[in-house]
Parts: C-alpha cells; structure tokens; sequence
C-alpha cells in the first residue's frame, strides 16, 4: 500500500483519471470505430474499459480505508476527517458574484471520499455486470456497437457525477447521464413510443436541473462557494433571512385588490414574506433530485424508461442516474441539514412517493413496469432516510438496493429472452399473465431472482431487511432540531426576526407509519410478481417436445416487434430455456450480493463498517436529533418491519398461491374503475397533458400568433419600412455638394461647442464609515468656479463662486446630510445638484476602510453612487452591511 501512496499521492492521485477516462475511451473507440471493428472487438473494448475502471475504483476505495485506518489509529478513535484522494486539473472560469465580493472559482478537480468511492464501486461494479450480461441480451441488434458506445459513455457521466470536486463539475455529469438516458431508453427510436419516452425522460429531468441551476447560484452568492469543503466551511453563513415577495404600493395586484375595496386581499399582498436562504438552496437542490431520482411530482419519466433494452433499465434503475438525486443529498447533508422545514419536505415526499408507486405496481402486468415503479417506491425509502438526518442509513439502501434491483431488472431481462424464443410481441412477452412455471425450466433466474425478491420484501437477514428497516427505525428516532452552533447567527433570528420552522411534533410518528405502510405493499406486490412469474403453470405457450419454432433474430428484447405471434396456450413450441453464462454469471454475482451485502452494516448487532468508514463525511452534520434510548426503541420497532414482511408477503400467497388469484379478481369485478384507475397510474400523465402540457400548447398557439402578426407581420415590416426612409433620407443628404458638407460640419462643431460650455455639476465621494469623514471632489473644467451648501439649508458657504472643488464634512452615525453644489462655466451658465450622504449605523461584522463612491445619474434623472474599492483597503463593502453613501 505504501507503493500505491508513493506512485498515487493523495492530493495528485491520477488514479482518479483512470477510473473517468477508460469508459469515455471505450464510448469513443466504439462509437467512431465499432462498426468496422466488429461485435468481438467492441465486446472486448466495452468490458476492458468498465472493468479497468472497477479495478482501479477497487485500489482507490482500498487505499481509502488504509488511509483512514491510520488517522484512526493516530487519534485513537475514528477519524475526525474523511480519507480523500484528489487531483486538480484546471482553474475553469471564475464568478465575481459572491456577496461578499469575492471571485468564486471553479476548478476542473475530482475527489474520492468514502461516500464518492463506495458509489464508484457500484457503479463500476454492478456497471461491469450489466455490461457482460447486455453482450449476450444485445448480440442480434444490428446497432450493437452503438448500445455499448452509450452504455460506456452512461458509465463516464456517473463517473463525473460522484467524481467531481464541485457543483459544477458535478453539473457536467448531471447533464451527461441525462444525455445518455435520452440516447438509451430511445434506442429503438424507430417507433415512435420508444422515442417519446426518450423525450419524456430529457425534457422531465429539465425542470429539476433548473432547481439545481438556481441552487447553484444561491450558494455561490451566500456562501461563496460551490466545491464540497467551501461549501461545508461557509454553510452557515446560509443561517438568515431572504424577503421572498417585495413590499410597497406599487405592486399591481395589490392595486388591483385595493381599488376593488378589498383592503384585506390589499394587505396580503403588501405583506413581506421571509425564508431562510438555507432553506431556499435546499428546496431548490431537491427539486434537482426529484428529477433526477423520479420523486413526486417528477417521476413520471421513469416508469416510461422502460421502453428502453432492459440492461438500460437495470443500469438506469440500480447504477446510475435514479441514484444521483440521493448522493447529492447526501454530499450536501451540511447544506440540509440546516433547514428542518426542508428536511421534513423531503422526507414526507420520499414517503408518498413510496406509497403512490407501490399502489400503481399492484395493478401493473407488464413484468418491467412493476420493477419500475418499485424502484419508484424505493427511491422514496431513500429520501425518507437521508430526509429524517439518517444518511448513512438512506446510502447504505442505495447500496443494497442496486444489487437486488440489478438482479431482478436483469432476471426480469432473462426471463423476456426465454419468452423471446417464441412470443416475438414486444409487449406479450413482458406480461405476467403469459407466464407462471418458469422456475422449472430456467433454475439459475429462478434461484438469483427468488434472492432478490426475499431482499427487497424484506425477509430478516438480507440487505433490504438490514437498510428498510434501519430507515423504518430512523424515521422514528430522527428528526432535525434548529441549527445552533459557533459561527452561526442566532437561530431563530432571521432579517426582521424570522423563526426557522422547526420539525413538527407529529412528524416522526407520520412518517415511520407511511413507511411501514408501503414496506406491507412492497411485500405485496413483489410477491405478486414473483409468483405469477415463476410459480403455477407456464402459460405462454403449449410446451410439444422437439418443436422447433424460429427464434426472433433482431435482438431478444422488448423493442416491441409486433410482426410474431400473439402469446397464448394456442400457440405451440419447445420449453423456454435457461440464458446463456454471460447472462446468468451476473445474476448469480447480484443475488448473492442481495443476499449478503447486509452484513456491511448492522447498526442493530453494533457491526457496522459502512456506517464508520462514512461516518467523517457527515461528521460537520450536527442538527440531527436523535431520541433518547434509541437503541432500546430499535427493538421495540423490529417487530413493526418483520411484520410488514410477513402480512403482505403472506397475504400475497394466500391470495395467488392458495386462492389461486381469486380474491383478487373478486376484488377486480366489485370495484372496476377504481382497478381501472389504478392500472392508468391515477391518471396523473393524462393529468399533466391536459393541464400543463395544453397550458404550454396554449401559449404556444399564442406565441405562434404573435409571431406571425406582430414580429413579422408589423415589427419586420415597420423595421425594413424605417430602414427604407432612413436611406432614402441619407441619399438626400449625400449630395455631393462641398455646401452641404461644410454645413454638416458647423453644426456638428456648433453642438460640440455648446457640450463644453455647459458645466457639469458632478462629484466623486470619499467616504470613510469609520470616522465619519466624507470628501466631495469636483471634477475640473475650462472656466469652472463653484460653491457649496454643505447642511442643504439654501446658504452657500461662499455668495461667490470660487475655485475650490472639495468639500470636507463630518457626519454621526445614522445621521443624513444633504450637500448642494452649483457650478458655473465660463459663460455664466450655472448648473446644481444635490448629493445625499448618510452614515451608517456601526456594522462589526466587517472591516471597512476608505471607499470611493462614483457617481452616475439614475433612471429618474437624479444620481446614484456605487462603492469602488480604493487601493490598499482591505475589504469591500459587502451587499447589505454598511454603505459609503449615495447621491440622487
């Protein structure tokens, strides 16, 4: 290991570019060559880069834990301080933006922490796997080079995502997984569903990259930062207050309401508004997230993601894009975590929204939707964690959950390959009512699924049980108390003394029953598919020994070809089969993992090496509050989480398995619109088109009308008709004629003339808040002689005008003088203005020195000043603390 250190050092580890650069040199290789190179070459680079990227992730994470162990072991306890490799390639741009002034700049730098490296291991990892197994799944597609050409560069863009330094480079990554999700779930853009679900995904995602822009700027003003340790230094600086709505009469709604009589309406209006900026960065980042990791109301693009190859699905729904919207919670936890109302915000959210999708996958018989809209449910069991402050318990379920989610999308992947052989509808062979029985004829998907299925109900001693139920036991003991530490404003005293919304009392039982309620219809529904899926009889087909039916030679996959039979037992071929290795390997390697991957973190038995190893990257987190005799409460709670286990486990055999299904179709026949409802997914899709997307329709109808009537109909003909006079009018003036020219001339002499012998009463004002001394300096002119009003009392210090251009004066503090100057020219034209000067109440949160005020006229025809730092002054006036001065 020291070797490692010696030829990677910790502040210029090039190891990182290794794990960044080998998937974009596959997505480059294949992309530009794959076609000439042949599927065997393509395989060969499109592993290569993956798996180097996982070996070199691997030395990374091991020279993490090394690192950290020795910090450990010299402070004889954890280590205070997270173990990180970094490099620093070069300064992008710089903002000049800051509050306090300051350049904000953004570096092209990557890390690895243990938060960043565990995700790099999964990603590279369960990466890798798909990628073997899409080598088998893809191997008739005519643009198999293509796939593995997105599928790389999908693995680059995560890389950038969790790798990089900052927000901004994050960004680029961010971006970069939302480019590929649009290149592969339209991958077969021929039909025009496919494309439209592409669309749907880029153009979702839009809205909350939009909330993660205005964070981004947010931070940048009020802390000055956007890298992870200037952010974590300057987040309190996020403590204070922000007016959300203006004040004043001039607001036009508040007109309105006040000239109808409706004073109160009025009022409301008028009335300021106050949040906290820490709070406004949080909500913005989680509006980011929501897009990103499909919660309420942005999910609606996931589900549709399914029109995609089902490795994309499995990449999309355990590696990579639903996963980054709960890293960047995680990685900004000191962000937060100083909002209770935020936190509480997302915790509520990631709790219905595991509640909504788990109620639509009850109805859903497509074998891939259910999976989608369970990934929906579990996305929200992450947010529920990292929103009640437990997030090592919300990041270990990312962890656990990419490993059975893999599985099950990629023996769901296994299972549509077998149906393939002779169903060739695309949505036929995805549906569980053709199904049933295949545990008999392919044991290996059977076995690794069955695995899978037991984690994510959450059978006791698998890593679902250990992650669900850490977070079902977190929203109970875990809320977020008002941020009160060194270096923070007093908590619940804002601009104008606004209070932080503190955690509602109620909260924490709220949540922990809706998730317990949504652990009940987990089991439910899993269960449902697990059974109608390999349990009972076959039902795609009538199985004839030696039958020998063409096998579908344009991929096996849910493109939705629509040219091969309809699924049903009048239809007759061999038995379906196992996969081949290189799609079985990964579901054998996943459902172990399912199985086992519990053991990282065991908070309940005290053995929890993921929880310590993550535990610096929270340590700056202290607003978490947790219940007294938590770990007593622990086994109190257990009971709850094996409960919802057993009943809709339980209840989902008896229904399908001993009842054969019949209650459920009681159920079906006694309440059909409310199933009917329930299977178009509440109707929420129809319910954005009609509204959201008629509403832009309308607007774009409107705009299409403006623009052909009034840009090109009156502003195009009554610019080209202006342009048209304005030449016909210079062609009379270019004569030729030295008369006309010479005339020309005398006017333009005769303005300029007239320019310089108008004085120009204006003035620069030095100001040192300090002491309370200000200097106003004329500038000079030919002829120029002046006077003062120093008090604005109407007496000049002088009847007669002189030479003296400066006016020195003393003011109090708070105290506003009005000074007058008059200036005369050498024709005795006089010209005055009136400049106002106030000294602001004593400000100790900065050190200011001489500033210089420049004078320029405003929009109203007075003048305004704007503070100029003065050579050699240590720092410049901030925005909103104690100003020179101004002039009007």
């Amino acid at each position: 290991m020291h070797g490692l250190n010696t030829l990677f050092p910790a502040t210029d580890c090039s190891l990182i570019l290794v794990i960044l650069v080998m998937p974009l040199l596959g997505a480059i290789v294949n992309g530009l060559f794959g076609k000439r190179l042949g599927k065997s070459a393509v395989t060969l680079m499109a592993l290569s880069a993956v798996g180097v990227a996982f070996l070199a992730s691997v030395t990374a994470y091991s020279m993490l834990l090394t690192q950290q162990a020795q910090a450990a072991h010299a402070v004889g306890s954890h280590a205070e301080h997270p173990a990180r490799l970094a490099i620093e390639l070069w300064r992008w741009f710089q903002i000049s933006a800051a509050k306090d002034g300051g350049p904000v700049p953004i570096d092209v730098a990557f890390s690895i922490d243990a938060l960043s490296g565990t995700m790099a291991l999964v990603v590279t990892g369960v990466g890798f796997l798909i990628h073997l197994y899409s080598t088998k799944y893809m191997e008739h597609d005519p643009s198999y080079h293509r796939f593995f050409a997105y599928l790389n560069l999908f693995i680059f863009s995560m890389l950038v995502l969790i790798l990089g330094d900052n927000l901004a480079v994050l960004f680029v990554g961010w971006e970069g997984v939302g480019l590929c999700s649009y290149l592969l779930i339209g991958f077969w853009f021929e039909e025009e569903k496919n494309a439209a679900a592409g669309k749907k995904a880029f153009i979702t995602n839009r809205i909350g990259d939009f909330g993660l822009l205005v964070a981004m700027g947010l931070l940048v003003y009020y802390v000055g930062a956007l890298d992870w340790q200037g952010i974590q230094e300057g987040a309190h600086r996020l403590v204070t207050g922000v007016e959300l709505t203006p004040t004043g009469g001039d607001q036009l709604i508040a007109k309105v309401f006040h000239a109808l009589g409706v004073n109160s309406v009025s009022e409301w209006f008028l009335t300021p508004r106050y949040a906290m900026a820490s709070t406004l960065v949080a909500l913005m980042l989680f509006l980011g997230c929501a897009g990103k990791s499909a919660q309420l109301p942005l999910y609606v693009w996931l589900p549709d993601a399914m029109a995609g190859p089902t490795p994309v699905s499995a990449l999309i729904h355990a590696a990579t894009m639903v996963t980054a919207g709960v890293y960047l919670v995680c990685r900004m936890a000191p962000v937060f975590a100083l909002s209770p109302s935020a936190m509480f915000v997302i915790a509520l959210v990631g709790a219905l929204t595991a509640l909504l999708a788990a109620s639509i996958a009850f109805a859903q018989k497509d074998i891939k939707k259910v999976l989608a809209y369970s990934t929906v449910s579990q996305l929200g069991y992450m947010f529920l964690g990292v929103g009640v402050g437990a997030f090592t318990a919300g990041f270990f379920h990312v962890l656990t959950h990419a490993f059975f989610k893999a599985c099950l999308f990629l023996g769901a992947g296994s299972v549509i390959h077998a149906m393939h052989a002779r169903i060739h509808d695309g949505d036929a062979s995805q549906d569980m009512s053709f199904m049933g029985g295949l545990r008999r004829y392919m044991p290996l998907t059977f076995v690794s699924f069955a695995a899978s299925w037991l984690a994510i109900v959450g059978f006791p001693g698998t890593s679902g049980f250990f992650s669900k139920d850490e977070i079902l036991l977190k929203a109970f003991t875990s809320s977020i108390g008002l941020p009160n530490h060194s270096g923070m404003v007093e908590a619940n005293r804002g601009a104008g003394g606004i209070p932080i919304t503190a955690w509602p009392s109620w909260g924490s039982s709220l949540l922990f029953t809706l998730g317990v309620a949504g652990a009940v219809m987990t089991a439910f529904y899993m269960t449902r598919l697990f059974v109608g899926t390999f349990l009972g009889e076959f039902k795609g087909w009538t199985i004839i020994k030696g039958h020998h039916a063409a096998h579908n030679q344009h991929g096996h996959d849910d493109a939705g070809h629509q040219d091969g039979p309809v699924a049903g037992l009048d239809l007759e071929g061999e038995a379906p089969h196992e996969s081949p290795w290189q799609m079985t390997l990964p579901l054998v390697v996943l459902g172990s993992l399912a199985l086992f991957a519990g053991l990282l973190n065991m908070p309940l038995f005290g053995f929890e090496p993921l929880g310590h190893f993550l535990e610096p990257v929270f340590a700056s987190v202290h607003t978490v509050v947790v219940r007294p005799h938590e770990h007593e409460l622990a086994f109190s709670l257990l009971p709850f989480g094996i409960l919802a286990f057993a009943l809709g486990t339980g209840t989902a055999l008896w229904v399908y398995v001993a009842q054969r299904g019949v209650p459920a179709q009681r159920f079906v026949a006694m309440f059909p619109g409310f199933h009917r409802l329930v299977a178009d997914k509440w109707r929420v899709d129809e319910f954005y088109k009609e509204v959201v997307i008629g509403a832009l329709e309308l607007v774009a109808d409107i705009l299409v009308w403006v623009d052909k009537w009034v840009v090109d109909g009156l502003l195009a003909r009554v610019t080209a008709g202006a342009v048209a006079i304005s030449g016909a009018l210079l062609r009379l003036l270019q004569t030729g004629r030295l008369q006309t020219y010479a005339t020309a001339m005398v006017i333009g002499l005769t303005g300029i003339g007239w320019y310089l012998t108008v004085p120009h009463a204006t003035a620069a004002v030095l100001g040192d808040v300090v002491t309370g001394t200000y200097t106003l300096e004329a500038p000079p002119g030919i002829g120029y002689a002046y006077r003062w009003d120093a008090n604005g009392d109407g007496k000049f210090e002088s009847e007669k005008f002189a030479e003296k251009r400066n006016l020195e004066l003393k003011l109090e503090r708070t105290e506003r003088r009005q000074v007058v100057l008059e200036v005369r020219s050498a024709f005795g034209q006089i010209r005055r203005q009136t400049f106002s000067l106030e000294r602001p109440a004593e400000d100790k949160s900065t050190d200011l020195g001489v500033q210089r005020i420049d004078v320029y006229p405003d929009s109203k025809g007075g003048r305004k000043g704007v503070v100029r730092r003065q050579p050699g002054q240590p720092n410049p006036i901030k925005a909103g603390s104690d100003h020179a001065g101004s002039a009007q």
